[in-house]
């Protein structure tokens, strides 16, 4: 795949990088019968329909899933990627890292930087940083239960292992497995492309209860999105356990003071490694202050606050999107600069 030079020219205030996922399937949502229905694409940073200014200072470029050359005369502009799901962009990302690099311009959230975020890359980039641990996680083929399990036992992963297909979140499609036997009968997906196999590591704190923490980086910034906490290991908003809302909400109102110099460091840490602008980190803070990281990328939903105002999560939210402004409006604090 090589395109075609890109001329320079003068400059549009903005590249906004959008493309078709690999897959080229989307959703649609039909609210009643008399508005248009959206089209939703999954995968993507989430966060256009909150700035809706971007729009109106970009030029949209648009990148299919077919792998091939590329004939295109772009303006040398700084570059906004909306590309933020390894897996369901696999083509559209390398495309947009061409793009990119033959630019040279300010990008945010790089396409190369998203690439890395494949769950695979990131346990090997990040587990070991000071004040950081992540699970390891390979990435094996699933065409038969035959295939994956000899796969697994070739990498002597440490059981219980997380099985999940490639490109999936909010455990859709995982299941766990305790010891190798229960491989035999475990309900994989096979037949539907690769799968992450991770080590689990349990974060059940002194009480029995499991809190998962979502932090989230915007430049040098760090906002504590929520707390969830469940008496399982496997949360999402639903599994919230009864009467947690108080200590949410205190931990959201102690974080800026306590808990972000605590953790700090090692959030850094892995912004700089992954080298992105925006993204998430779903993780376990323990209590000596270590970040137990489970999926750190740019493509969680942040924004979206489902939940009638006010809330407790009216303030982070407002917090997280006037810092994002602030950067998309300054290319020259993004932190892939122009080569």
């Amino acid at each position: 795949m090589s395109p075609e030079p890109i001329p320079a020219s003068t400059a549009a205030e903005l590249l906004f990088i959008r493309g078709a996922p690999s897959d080229r399937i989307c959703w649609i949502d039909v609210e009643d019968g008399f508005t248009p229905p959206r089209f939703i694409i999954q995968g993507t940073a989430s966060f256009l329909p909150y700035v809706p200014e971007i729009a109106s200072r970009s030029k949209q470029l648009w990148l299919d899933h077919r792998d091939g050359p590329m004939r295109l005369e772009l303006r040398r502009a700084p570059i906004v990627n909306y590309l933020a799901d390894a897996d369901v962009y696999e083509v559209a990302l390398r495309k947009a890292d061409l793009i990119a690099r033959q630019v040279a311009r300010p990008v945010f959230n790089a396409p190369a930087a998203v690439q890395a975020t494949r769950r695979d890359l990131a346990s090997q980039s990040l587990d070991g940083l000071p004040g950081v641990q992540m699970p390891r996680t390979v990435r094996a083929p699933a065409p038969d239960r035959a295939t994956l399990v000899a796969a697994i036992m070739a990498q002597r992963l440490n059981f219980p292992l997380l099985i999940r297909p490639t490109g999936t979140h909010g455990g859709v499609g995982m299941v766990k497995v305790d010891t190798a036997a229960d491989l035999e009968q475990a309900a994989v997906r096979f037949g539907e492309g690769e799968v992450y196999v991770t080590e689990f590591a349990d974060f059940a704190d002194s009480d029995g209860l499991y809190r998962k923490h979502r932090l989230v980086v915007v430049g040098e910034h760090i906002f504590l999105r929520h707390v969830i906490i469940g008496e399982t290991w496997l949360l999402h908003a639903e599994r919230r356990a009864a009467d947690t809302g108080i200590e949410e909400q205190a931990a959201l109102a102690r974080f800026d003071e306590t808990t972000s110099p605590l953790i700090r460091p090692a959030v850094m840490a892995i912004a700089r490694a992954l080298g992105l602008d925006y993204f998430g980190i779903d993780c376990s803070i323990r209590p000596d202050g270590r970040v137990l990281v489970f999926e750190a990328n740019a493509c969680m939903n942040i924004l979206l606050n489902s939940a009638p105002s006010p809330n407790m999560w009216d303030a982070p939210i407002a917090a997280t999107l006037e810092a994002l402004r602030r950067l998309l409006d300054a290319p020259g604090r993004w932190r892939t600069q122009a080569a």
